[in-house]
């Protein structure tokens, strides 16, 4: 059973990640515990762990608010990833077991499902839309990095990744989801769970770093374009 704490943690975390809670917001003890109907003590422990993860920012005096990322950081955070990502996808395509094939093409499946409503859905992506894909991205990507069997590479890169998703569902408006994103990330990710498939492990940390590349020139493009709004 979930703690108190626990619970806190993913009711913030979820407020956090799906925009309720926008960068720049204060976290307010008071009115996150009468939501959640418990003391104040969890709600600090929530924040205190979502602090630890870069999702929120305690500033002394003045209370916690929910991170805003500037273009620099942005950068690094894509830095870090190209970095290790590619590796991962190496080591993945050598030690992914039978069971973990299995859970990727289920993913894969579920997301290609998404993806073919979004597509023959007239008015396009809803939230929910936008929400369960982001949901499956990192479910995808965390499964892979599991998969390389480096317990100290999979801490680092959750770490990172936690930050590129909650940037993501900040940046979030389902109207990213266009027809042309849809089709080329998911072929994009059919194509790698092809080559983890076949232990194709040169091939896989090729397309990672190309899938990254293509990410950070997309994420900054709509930074920039955000600012000059």
């Amino acid at each position: 059973m979930a703690t108190l704490s626990e619970k806190a943690y993913q009711h913030i975390r979820k407020q956090v990640f799906s925009g309720a809670l926008a960068p720049g917001d204060r976290l307010v003890n008071r009115t996150l515990a009468k939501q959640l109907g418990t003391s104040f003590i969890p709600v600090r422990e929530a924040i205190s762990r979502l602090a630890s993860e870069g999702v929120v920012e305690q500033v002394a005096g003045a209370g916690a608010f929910v991170r805003e990322f500037d273009r620099q950081e942005i950068s690094e955070i894509y830095d870090v990833r190209e970095l290790i990502e590619p590796f991962a996808a190496r080591e993945a395509a050598r030690f992914l077991t039978d069971h973990e094939l299995a859970e990727l093409e289920s993913v894969m499946a579920e997301w290609e499902a998404l993806g073919e409503t979004i597509l023959n859905r007239k008015r396009g992506a809803t939230e929910s839309d936008l929400d369960l894909w982001l949901k499956l991205n990192e479910r995808f990507h965390s499964l892979m990095i599991a998969a390389s069997r480096n317990r100290i590479l999979s801490k680092i890169t959750n770490d990172v990744n936690v930050l590129s998703q909650c940037f993501a569902a900040h940046r979030g408006s389902p109207r990213l989801l266009s027809s042309d994103t849809v089709k080329a990330t998911l072929d994009s990710h059919r194509e790698l769970f092809e080559l983890l498939s076949s232990r194709d492990s040169v091939a896989a940390e090729a397309l990672v770093r190309q899938q990254l590349e293509y990410g950070r020139e997309s994420v900054l493009t709509f930074f920039d374009q955000g600012r000059r709004k």
